[in-house]
């Protein structure tokens, strides 16, 4: 006999049953994420933990029948073990220890699949790509490439607009910001302005991409997941010199490196037919991996380490796998056995580094860049004296090199390096046949091949993974959220077509990242307001469907170089080795006792913050402030807070102060009065005019400030310079403009990106 529980649920199951022409549901879409949420730990792919000998990760081990009876009964939902202990039952599952509950919604939508035949359907992220034709569309004059086609159909389907095109003098900041990661001046602000030809737009795009500042900005991006820094890590945390890496980075991205030679090249270019020392360099990607200087250590145990961390980076950067899950036993969720991460690892098992021994290069400063682009070893003016010229910085960079004859590789019980599993017998480098087609057949296989199959059309992953970590980066979310994890707890795409055509384009454009940069960035839905709207808020209250663009925090180097961009001061010289801008007394020696954090002078103080030197132990004020990572494992997506610490070192830290007096000086020279002034200080930080009220808050501020400052006249000289009040005539009013500037640089409207 039923209890009053389970007719409740089989009335609420009725009631959904009775409504018309109801549309069938889909595992993907309705059911995954509730058996992955509440089932798959106890009943998904990893054996050790298997309870009951049901597994409910496929069809036929869900429908198998366990002595009379099964987890699942196509067509049968109250024949289904599964509906069974999830309602009413003395053994409900899951069970209460895990303090997880399904929703009597959750059990109803069980119910309904189960009836309707229980269809099961590969992970999505697992498909082959799908190059899939734009939809028409009713507002047929809206898309301006087939991006757009894709946004507005799925918005005309829920009856909602899109969002007017941003102003222009938000377009170019935008795509300042978004491209080379500076702010324009407002010559070229006034020039994007004047220009009333049909495709000045896209002129602009083209001539940024074209402009070698886009590497740094593009670049920072990659070096966050190639988990890039200046010091070992770890309390010694001692200096390595791995600036001719970053060059690399900076100068691929700029020559447009197809990204399937770029993903070579990192991955494996020691490996190459007579590589190239710009290739050799290029595998310090996976040098980048922490060192242990301290005494007593295991040199194996942080050999072992190392080579983890590159397989977990690997699957991090390229395939969007939560890898590392399946380290210690097979995965709880993902198809990844325990036995395949180690056939991963063995790829990385050969290295001949241990610890801080093993293969290193020479380079000289600048020598990544030669024969490139004219350009990118000379400032505007982030040109070089001969004396520079004459003294190049040298550096001796780690890179990758294989054993001769190979180590075996065995699976460590637990991800434990002490408990090797010989009884298994050595395991061979392998790929992940599960999630993407397996490896093809060949003896010795070593990264090349990895790398290879990293990029082979067929792996849907690298592509699709790539794609949406670029989308992101312009929009603010990917068009999966989840951008870290494209496995089974993921989140499902917001645009599943979109993605693909975008994945598709990717392999069609033969993996050039400038070609989907500016498709991306000349599309209609990229150049929409980021105004609130508020028809959306009850409706799609956080932009999924993209009915205008998102405002986007600057990340932490960005706050800088357009700091150093409004002020004047920054030094446009591209590469070489990293620099030492002011910092706040005590941290560098808080953990480099001893040490000393040899402060710049002259045009090396004012380098972008790309070349500012991070050392793992003490990492640069700013970046910590504003939620850089530190760098000591991969880093797909930075974090984003909103602190009053933030608003504080924009105000009071030494290195804005000498910014805001900078851009004091530079407002004095160049406007004659109080509103010249204030709108001169918008053109260079806002890149647009005041409004009346914007004016008039200012001009009471600078009023209140200047009495202030008149009758603290000691004050008013400690914050001026002697410059600027021989410019403006008395410290009271230098003081005061000074003030103008911090205010001017310490706003929401400063930092964000609209």
């Amino acid at each position: 006999m039923k209890t009053l529980y389970s007719i409740l649920f089989s009335l609420l199951f009725l009631a959904h049953d009775s409504s018309p022409a109801e549309e069938k549901l889909r595992f993907n879409r309705d059911i995954r994420s509730i058996l992955s949420d509440n089932c798959y730990h106890c009943h998904g792919p990893d054996e050790e933990t298997l309870e009951a000998d049901l597994r409910l990760d496929s069809f036929a081990e869900a429908t198998r029948d366990l002595g009379g009876y099964a987890g699942i009964v196509p067509g049968k939902p109250d024949e289904s073990e599964i509906i069974f202990r999830m309602e009413d039952h003395d053994d409900i599952m899951p069970p209460s220890k895990s303090k997880k509950v399904v929703s009597p919604e959750d059990i109803a939508t069980l119910r309904k699949w189960i009836e309707q035949g229980a269809e099961y359907e590969p992970h999505w992220a697992f498909l082959p790509i799908e190059k899939n034709e734009a939809p028409q569309t009713k507002q047929s004059d809206w898309p301006k490439n087939p991006i757009d086609s894709f946004i507005l159909a799925k918005l005309e389907q829920e009856g909602i607009t899109p969002s007017p095109e941003a102003e222009r003098s938000v377009l170019i900041r935008r795509l300042y910001v978004d491209l080379l990661g500076l702010l324009p001046t407002p010559e070229e602000v006034e020039a994007f302005l004047k220009d009333s030809t049909p495709t000045a737009y896209e002129k602009l795009v083209d001539r940024l991409l074209a402009n070698p500042h886009y590497g740094e900005r593009w670049g920072r991006h990659w070096l966050d997941q190639a988990r890039y820094a200046d010091s070992n890590g770890y309390s010694v945390d001692s200096e390595r010199q791995m600036w001719p890496y970053r060059d690399w980075v900076i100068d691929a991205h700029n020559q447009d490196m197809p990204f399937d030679q770029f993903t070579i090249e990192q991955i494996a270019g020691d490996l190459l037919e007579n590589p190239s020392k710009n290739q050799l360099i290029a595998t310090a990607f996976h040098r980048n991996t922490l060192i242990n200087q301290e005494g007593g250590t295991d040199a194996e145990q942080f050999r072992v380490e190392a080579a983890m961390d590159r397989i977990n980076t690997t699957g991090a950067v390229w395939l969007g796998l939560t890898l590392g899950c399946a380290q210690c036993h097979t995965h709880k969720f993902d198809p990844i056995q325990h036995r395949e991460y180690f056939e991963m690892y063995a790829f990385f098992n050969q290295g001949t580094d241990k610890n801080n021994k093993g293969k290193t290069i020479n380079v000289i400063e600048g020598e990544v860049f030669k024969n490139r682009h004219p350009s990118l070893t000379s400032n505007s003016s982030p040109a070089q004296d001969e004396r520079d010229l004459a003294k190049p910085a040298k550096a001796e960079i780690m890179i990758m090199e294989d054993l001769k004859t190979p180590r075996d590789t065995f699976l460590l019980t637990r991800g434990d390096f002490t408990r090797p599993n010989k009884e298994l017998g050595p395991l061979y480098p392998g790929g992940l046949a599960s999630v993407a087609p397996p490896l093809p057949a060949k003896e010795g296989r070593n990264r090349l091949d990895l790398a290879k199959w990293l990029i082979h059309p067929e792996n849907p992953l690298t592509p699709r993974v790539t794609m949406n970590r670029i989308w992101m980066r312009y929009f603010g979310r990917g068009l999966v959220e989840t951008e870290e994890d494209f496995g089974i707890q993921g989140t499902l795409p917001s645009h599943p077509q979109l993605l693909d055509w975008l994945a598709a384009e990717f392999i069609a454009q033969k993996w050039s990242m400038k070609a989907m940069h500016r498709l991306i960035v000349t599309s209609a839905s990229y150049r929409q307001s980021s105004h609130h709207r508020s028809d959306l808020k009850d409706r799609d209250a956080r932009n999924h469907m993209l009915a205008r663009q998102n405002r986007i925090r600057f990340d932490a180097e960005i706050v800088r170089d357009a700091a150093l961009s409004a002020s004047g001061l920054l030094s446009e010289t591209i590469g070489g080795p990293s620099v030492h801008p002011p910092q706040p007394d005590g941290v560098y020696a808080f953990t480099q006792a001893g040490k000393k954090w040899a402060t710049e002078s002259g045009a090396n103080r004012y380098r972008r913050a790309i070349y500012t030197k991070f050392f793992r132990s003490a990492p640069y004020p700013l970046f910590t402030t504003f939620d850089a990572p530190d760098f000591s494992s991969v880093c797909t997506k930075r974090a984003k807070s909103n602190t009053p610490l933030q608003a504080l070192n924009l105000a009071n830290d030494p290195v804005f102060v000498e910014f805001a007096r900078s851009l004091a000086l530079r407002l004095s020279n160049e406007a004659p009065s109080l509103s010249a002034r204030i709108d001169c200080g918008f053109q260079l930080c806002y890149s647009r005019p005041p409004s009346e009220r914007e004016r008039d808050t200012l001009t009471q501020f600078v009023s209140q400030t200047l009495s202030h400052y008149e009758s603290q006249p000691d004050a008013a000289k400690a914050l001026s310079s002697p410059e600027l009040t021989k410019a403006v005539g008395a410290p009271a009013q230098a003081a005061t403009l000074v003030n103008l500037a911090r205010a001017l640089l310490n706003t929401d409207n400063f930092i964000t990106r609209e």
